[in-house]
């Protein structure tokens, strides 16, 4: 008599991103869910459309520049995890990773993106000037115009090239020295 095998549905969990610094270890997190045993499914990942990782039937290939850099985690197989170890992170090794795990007929994917935690953190410190430049430029748009700051108070003007105020600002005119709001 034959014995049955009941197929058990999986379905693949993930992290969002992870952050690595240049030369260190990073694992890219992948499970089957249930906790079901991988050891007899393939097993592929993905930088973009390129494999750069394949497990089947217990045997592995490396792709061209991962190797010796890529591995699964073999003892944890078992328990449903297929999440890659990617050694000696480099700034190319930046990207979408996919988990695609393949038992039978079902085939699913899961997505994971590696950052580089200094480049990141750059990204963060740039993005931050800008909107620090970007808040100078109104507040001197607002201070040019006699425009109330976001607070609602009115800001001041100096004017300092011309006695005569535009008539937005009631035509009035002031000393070079003297703040000025808009009439009200």
């Amino acid at each position: 008599m034959a014995e049955s095998r009941v197929h058990t549905q999986f379905k693949l969990t993930s992290g969002d991103y992870v952050e690595a610094d240049v030369g260190k270890e990073v694992t890219l997190p992948c499970h089957l869910s249930p906790d079901t045993s991988a050891v007899a499914t393939t097993i592929r990942w993905f930088k973009g459309t390129e494999c750069i990782y394949l497990y089947q039937n217990g045997q592995v290939t490396e792709r061209s520049g991962y190797e010796g850099r890529v591995s699964l985690i073999t003892q944890e197989l078992e328990r449903g995890n297929v999440s890659l170890r990617l050694r000696d992170y480099r700034r190319s090794d930046t990207g979408v990773y996919i988990c695609q795990v393949i038992h039978g007929e079902q085939k699913e994917e899961a997505a994971v993106g590696l950052w580089d935690r200094g480049v990141l953190a750059q990204q963060i410190c740039d993005v931050k000037t800008e909107v620090e430049r970007l808040r100078r430029e109104i507040s001197a748009q607002m201070t040019e115009h006699g425009e109330t700051s976001d607070t609602g108070s009115i800001l001041p003007v100096r004017r300092r090239d011309s006695k005569e105020l535009p008539p937005f600002m009631g035509g009035e005119s002031s000393s070079p020295d003297s703040p000025v709001s808009p009439s009200v």
